[in-house]
């Protein structure tokens, strides 16, 4: 297996409980509360304008053509195709998406963009791939599995479009290059350092149940 490949087994504790959190199961079987996704569409949107920006540090970090376009490609991906998964849902429920950008963005949400950026600015373009993998990988992963899991009942599924978006060969042609680039640049790479990736990804996966479950309670802040 190779070194990308298997962040994901180092890190399957918190892999799944993600996949198994109430949040991803009720949006997989159609049963989540209206008024939670669209609080989750919201924090969602900022987050994603935040993590479109970690594209711009991997760039300029970029050590050939090749990833620059990589990077530039992923970032446009973002921007022009899963955010508008969520400009279409908010329409749905009578909002802009300028709504969105007005909307304070959760302490939680706040603390993980604020992690990667931190990983983009003082990292390389193999510390940026692992902080941003991980958003990624399990959203592509986990569509997959909720379509096989709840098949019968997706057609009349409200959230079907997302499930269907982030399961789709062009979501994961986004970046699936990011596997063998973090290969490539980890070839020479110590144990240690290795180990140092592995930690950067695990955080990542971290945040990301953190962030299914303040969405799932509509949790601005500790104190709210």
């Amino acid at each position: 297996m190779s070194f990308s490949r298997s962040l994901r087994e180092r890190s399957s504790r918190g892999w799944e409980e993600c996949y198994l959190h109430p949040f991803v199961q009720e949006l997989g079987a159609g049963a989540l509360d209206r008024e939670t996704f669209k609080f989750y569409l919201t924090q969602d949107y900022i987050y994603l304008i935040e993590y479109a920006k970690v594209f711009a540090f991997g760039v300029i970090k970029s050590t050939s053509e090749r990833m620059m376009s990589n990077f530039t490609a992923a970032q446009h991906a973002i921007l022009c195709g899963e955010m508008e998964l969520h400009r279409n849902y908010m329409r749905n429920f009578g909002a802009e998406p300028g709504e969105a950008c007005q909307t304070k963005q959760s302490l939680l949400g706040k603390a993980y963009t604020s992690n990667m950026m931190s990983v983009a600015s003082t990292g390389g373009p193999a510390e940026i791939i692992a902080v941003i993998l991980p958003c990624a990988w399990s959203y592509y992963d986990y569509a997959v599995r909720l379509r096989s899991q709840f098949a019968s009942g997706l057609e009349d599924n409200f959230y079907r479009s997302w499930v269907e978006g982030y399961s789709s060969d062009e979501y994961l042609e986004s970046f699936e290059w990011m596997f063998s680039d973090l290969d490539s640049l980890c070839q020479n790479r110590t144990p240690g350092e290795q180990d140092a990736l592995w930690e950067i990804f695990q955080t990542s996966i971290e945040f990301e149940y953190l962030f299914w479950d303040m969405a799932y309670k509509r949790q601005i802040s500790h104190s709210n």
